[in-house]
């Protein structure tokens, strides 16, 4: 069979790594922490996806993960980070890549290396060549939600077709926003509010179109369903991630049928919760689960994004980076057990 988006591996021990966005040092202490780890040995390193963005050094993370990948000695699964990469979709904190980005993401994110022109086709090729989804007797891994209908699209697709998948996905949905011409007002309103969508200070109107636009992208195309969550249109928008927002993320795990283990990234789990999580919106979809506790409909969902990729927030007010905020980890599989960027080793629950 040829190989498809969908990665089948033979059941075999793992240790899968959560979201690095551009953290080298942390990536590179973690991966020191499980050469000395005591079952590491000879174990597959699994990468979730969002290698890239905000984080100070994008192009080296991607350079280490690909020479891993490359040596056999790992897999990777693309999140919606090297998804907005293939698409041209200069979203924030992508300035590393996206010259159009880099004045706006200065002020926030800087230092950050930015990635050649030499070296920009090299990172787009090995992204192209990634799967979506890994699944092995007994456990599921992806990026952000395991949803059976979109596994069952990507199922179909060749692996190296991203590019074209994309494409594809993209054309049907504007197909679907003809009606009303949703697609145009789309566009419209983004062009006439984009100062405004970046501005906590000056928010635009509630933006209809936009928030009608991004519910059909949700609903309707696989990759987004499968690498940015499952999410609902919000009633009020709000501000996270540096724009403004219009709809909102949903515990799908909590409707998820399916009792076979998963691992997934993206939902910026953390492991010390503020007391005010308004101060950390999706912290609520973890309010009242521990931070190494597994979740959902039958307690099969595992986040691992321990939202190293934040930060840039403590180097942007002049702090020390801590390792106990935001954190970098590695879940080893069958063991169950959780190994961070600062050594420390915890069993889940």
């Amino acid at each position: 069979m040829n190989p498809t988006l969908v990665h089948t591996l033979p059941e075999q021990p793992l240790a899968i790594i959560g979201d690095i966005h551009g953290e080298i040092e942390a990536l590179d202490a973690l991966l020191k922490h499980l050469k000395h780890h005591p079952v590491f040995k000879h174990r597959l390193l699994v990468f979730i996806g969002d290698l890239c963005d905000r984080g100070p050094d994008s192009v080296t993370v991607i350079q280490r993960v690909q020479s891993l990948v490359d040596e056999g000695r790992a897999l990777m699964i693309l999140g919606n980070h090297e998804i907005n990469l293939l698409a041209h979709d200069a979203k924030d904190g992508s300035g590393w890549y996206f010259d159009s980005r880099e004045a706006a993401d200065r002020p926030y994110y800087a230092p950050f290396k930015r990635a050649s022109a030499s070296q920009r086709p090299a990172i787009r090729n090995f992204f192209c060549q990634l799967p979506m989804a890994i699944q092995m007797p007994g456990l599921r891994i992806i990026h952000a939600a395991w949803d059976a209908a979109s596994i069952e699209a990507i199922a179909q697709v060749p692996l190296g077709t991203i590019l074209s998948y994309i494409h594809e996905c993209d054309l049907k949905i504007q197909e679907l926003a003809k009606k009303d011409d949703l697609h145009a007002r789309y566009i419209a309103e983004r062009e006439r509010w984009q100062k405004e969508l970046e501005d906590p200070n000056n928010p635009p109107p509630y933006l209809d179109a936009v928030a009608d636009f991004e519910s059909l992208q949700h609903r309707c195309s696989p990759i987004k369903r499968l690498t940015s969550g499952i999410e609902a249109r919000s009633p009020q928008p709000f501000y996270s991630g540096h724009r403004w927002r219009y709809s909102d993320r949903i515990t799908w795990w909590d409707q998820d049928p399916d009792p076979t283990p998963v691992v997934f990234g993206h939902y910026w789990r953390l492991f010390q919760p503020p007391t005010n999580l308004d101060t950390w919106r999706y912290g609520r979809l973890f309010q009242n689960i521990t931070p190494t506790a597994w979740h959902g409909n039958h307690h099969q969902a595992f986040c691992l994004d321990y939202s190293v990729g934040a930060r840039w927030s403590e180097r942007a007010q002049g702090g020390t980076v801590s390792a106990q905020r935001y954190r970098l980890a590695a879940l080893m599989w069958p063991e169950r057990e959780l190994v961070f960027d600062d050594g420390q080793q915890l069993p889940t629950t």
